[in-house]
C-alpha cells in the first residue's frame, strides 16, 4: 500500500467554492425553515435543551460540567441577535446557535470530502447532503443543543491530523493539542478520538515523544481551556440559587462536585447484557447498512494509520455506546457518523475511477441520490421543529399575563404555570417586574408589600401546605388577588359603575365586558359589594348573551371563581369575580345575565336574583 498522504490539505478551487456555497444556502434555508419555535410542557420540566437556554440567556453554568466555552459562546450570540431583534421569538434565537455549529461542521466535511475525493462533486457534496439530512444531526441543528458543535470538534480534529500528515509541522501538533485539549471544557466524549489520534501521530513520528518542549507546551495548550471553569465558579458564587438541588458548605465544594458531573455519571446506566430496540439499530439507520459498509472500507483504502484511527475511535464509542445503551448513547456517538461517511467518501472515489463509464457514474449518483431521499423522508417529520401541536408548554404562562397582574406583582401558581411564567419573564422577557414563587416563598412575597396573586390551580393548596389564613379577589380571570388580613382590594378603575340590589345584603358595583387577547375570547369582570354580611352561601351563573340570544354560560360555586364563599364577607367589603369565555370570533355580546343561586339540601335551587344586564361599554 502507498505511504503517500492520502490527503491534500489545499484551499478548495473554484467549483468547490461555489459548491459550498450552494450547500450551505440549502443547509440554512432547510435548517432555519424547520427551526424549533416553541416548547413542550416536557421541555420546561427540565433536560438539556432548556438548561441550555437559561445557561445562554442569563449566561449561568449549564447542565454539568457547565460547558463554560459553550455556554459564553452562546450568551454572545443570543445577546447579540436580541439587539438586532429584541422583540423576536427567543426560542429560534437560541436554536440557531446550534444551526450555526451545524453548518460550519459540514462545511468541514464537505472540504474533508471534495479533498478525499479529489473534487468530484457528485461525491463530496452528496454524502454532506445525506449527513445534513440525517435525523439525529438535523434535530441537533434545529434545537438548543451542544452536540452539532461536537461534531464540527471532531472534524476539526480529523482535518488537522490530515493536515500534519501531509505538512508534518509542529504547527499543527500544537493546534491539534489545544482541540483535544477543548473537549476538557465541552463534551469530554469528543476525547474517544484521542487515543487513535495518539496512535496515528506517534506511528508517523515516534521521536515526538522525546522532545521534552513539544510535549510541555503541548500538554500546556491541551489544559489551558481548563481556565474557563473559573467562569462556573464564579457564577455558582454569584448566584447560589442557580446550584441545583443540594447543601455544600462553600461554593468551593458545590464547584468541585459540579464538575465532577456526580449527576451525569450516576445517570449513566452500566450495564451489560442483550442489545436494546435502539442499539445498535439506531447506528445503521441513521448511515445505512450502505454507507456503513462503504465507510469501514474507505478507512482501510485511506492506509493503515488512518483504519487504526477511525477503527480505534469507531470501538471505543461502540463499547461506551453499548455500555450505556439505555442512556443517550445516540447523542454521545454522533461525531463518530461523519467519520464513517469519510470513510465512505474514499470507498466511493475507488469505486467511480473503478470504471469510467458514464453509465456506472450514473448509477452511482443515483444511488446516492436514493440514500439521500429515503433519509430526507424518514427525518423530515420528527425532525421538523416549527409550529409543533405540542408546542404549548408557554401557554399557562401566557394566560397569566392576559390578565395583565399589577406591577412588580409576585405570583404563585401550580408547577407547569411556574415554569412557563418564568420563561415568559426571564428568557422572553415579557413583565420581566413580574416573578413566579414557590409556597414556601409566599409569606416573605406578602411582607413586601407588593401585590401577590394566586392563579386558580394554586389557590386550591396555597392556603393549606402555607398554613396562612389567604383571602381572595379576583384580579382577572385565573388570577386571584391574595391577601390575609381583610379582603384585597381591587382597584376600581376600568369599570362601568353600577348599582344593583342582588339580595341578602348583595350589590353589583360594576361590571366591565371586554374583548380579551386571542380571537373569540372575551372577559367578564364583576364588582360585589357587600351592605350587611350574607346569610347564606351564593353561587353565580353569568350567561352572555348577543341581541337576546345566550352565547355561552360559566358558574362558579363562590364568588373569587369558587374561593370567597359569601358568608364569610363582612359590610364593607367588595370582592371580585371574573370570567373568561370562549366565543366564536364573530360573536360580540351585547348583554349578560346574572344569576345568583343556591341548591338545597332536598336538591333544588333557589334563585337569589336573576338580572339581565345590557352591556352599555362594551370592549371601553
Amino acid at each position: 500500500m502507498s505511504t503517500k498522504p492520502f490527503f491534500d490539505f489545499r484551499l478548495l478551487d473554484r467549483r468547490g467554492w461555489i459548491a459550498l456555497g450552494l450547500l450551505l444556502a440549502l443547509a440554512s434555508a432547510l435548517y432555519l425553515s424547520t427551526l424549533d419555535n416553541g416548547l413542550t410542557p416536557g421541555n420546561l420540566e427540565g433536560g438539556d435543551l432548556i438548561t441550555h437556554q437559561y445557561a445562554q440567556v442569563q449566561a449561568r453554568p449549564s447542565n454539568a460540567p457547565g460547558y463554560p466555552l459553550y455556554t459564553l459562546g452562546g450568551w454572545l450570540w443570543f445577546h447579540g441577535l436580541r439587539l438586532l431583534a429584541p422583540q423576536a421569538n427567543p426560542i429560534p434565537l437560541l436554536s440557531s446557535y446550534s444551526t450555526l455549529w451545524s453548518l460550519l461542521a459540514l462545511a468541514v466535511l464537505f472540504i474533508l470530502l471534495y479533498k478525499l475525493s479529489r473534487g468530484r462533486l457528485v461525491i463530496s457534496v452528496g454524502l454532506t447532503v445525506y449527513y445534513a439530512v440525517t435525523y439525529f444531526f438535523w434535530f441537533y441543528s434545529v434545537t438548543t443543543e451542544q452536540y452539532t458543535s461536537a461534531v464540527l470538534q471532531t472534524l476539526l480534529i480529523v482535518a488537522v491530523v490530515m493536515a500534519w500528515d501531509r505538512d508534518p509541522r509542529d504547527g499543527y501538533l500544537y493546534l491539534l493539542a489545544f482541540l483535544l485539549g477543548l473537549s476538557l471544557a465541552h463534551l469530554v466524549t469528543v476525547l474517544f478520538i484521542a487515543p487513535g489520534v495518539l496512535l496515528f501521530v506517534l506511528s508517523k513520528e515516534p521521536a515526538l515523544l522525546r522532545r521534552p518542549r513539544l510535549v510541555f507546551f503541548s500538554a500546556l495548550l491541551a489544559l489551558l481551556p481548563l481556565t474557563s471553569y473559573l467562569f462556573i465558579y464564579l457564577r455558582g458564587a454569584q448566584h447560589p440559587e442557580w446550584r441545583g438541588v443540594g447543601a455544600w458548605p462553600s461554593t468551593w465544594a458545590w464547584f468541585l462536585d459540579f464538575v465532577s458531573t456526580k449527576q451525569g455519571r450516576e445517570e449513566l446506566t452500566w450495564t451489560l447484557g442483550p442489545f436494546t430496540d435502539e442499539f445498535p439499530r439506531l447506528i445503521w439507520q441513521e448511515i445505512s447498512p450502505v454507507l456503513l459498509a462503504l465507510g469501514a472500507v474507505g478507512w482501510w483504502r485511506m492506509g493503515r494509520r488512518y483504519a487504526v484511527m477511525f477503527g480505534l475511535t469507531a470501538v471505543i464509542y461502540l463499547v461506551f455506546s453499548y455500555i450505556d445503551r439505555y442512556g443517550n448513547w445516540y447523542q454521545v456517538i454522533m461525531p463518530l457518523h461523519p467519520l464513517i461517511l469519510l470513510g465512505a467518501g474514499a470507498a466511493l472515489t475507488q469505486l467511480w475511477d473503478a470504471y469510467s463509464t458514464r453509465l456506472w457514474r450514473v448509477v452511482l449518483t443515483l444511488i446516492l441520490a436514493a440514500l439521500i431521499l429515503l433519509q430526507f423522508t424518514s427525518s423530515y417529520p420528527r425532525a421538523d421543529q416549527r409550529n409543533r401541536p405540542d408546542d404549548m408548554g408557554l401557554e399557562p404562562g401566557r394566560a397569566i399575563l392576559a390578565s395583565k397582574p399589577p406591577a412588580n406583582a409576585a405570583i404563585l401558581g401550580s408547577v407547569e404555570e411556574k415554569l412557563a411564567l418564568d420563561y415568559l419573564t426571564i428568557v422572553w422577557g415579557v413583565r420581566p417586574d413580574v416573578r413566579a414563587i414557590t409556597t414556601p416563598e409566599l409569606k416573605a412575597a406578602l411582607a413586601t408589600g407588593h401585590p401577590v396573586l394566586l392563579t386558580v390551580s394554586a389557590a386550591s393548596f396555597a392556603a393549606a401546605e402555607s398554613g396562612l389564613p389567604l383571602r381572595y379577589s379576583s384580579w382577572g380571570p385565573g388570577l386571584l388577588l391574595v391577601s390575609t388580613d381583610a379582603w384585597p382590594r381591587v382597584p376600581l378603575e376600568g369599570l362601568e359603575m353600577v348599582d344593583v340590589d342582588l339580595g341578602d345584603g348583595l350589590r353589583l358595583a360594576g361590571y366591565s365586558l371586554q374583548p380579551s387577547a386571542g380571537p373569540g375570547l372575551w372577559d367578564v369582570k364583576l364588582a360585589f359589594a357587600v351592605d350587611v354580611a350574607p346569610q347564606q352561601n351564593w353561587s353565580i351563573s353569568l350567561r352572555l348573551l348577543e341581541n337576546g340570544v345566550e352565547l355561552a354560560q360559566q358558574d362558579h360555586i363562590a364568588l373569587a371563581e369558587g374561593y370567597a364563599p359569601t358568608t364569610a364577607l363582612r359590610a364593607g367589603d367588595i370582592v371580585f369575580d371574573a370570567f373568561r369565555f370562549h366565543l366564536d370570533p364573530t360573536a360580540r355580546p351585547d348583554a349578560f345575565r346574572l344569576i345568583l343561586y343556591r341548591q338545597l339540601a332536598n336538591g333544588r335551587f333557589e334563585n337569589l336574583v336573576d338580572i339581565t344586564i345590557e352591556a352599555s361599554s362594551v370592549g371601553r
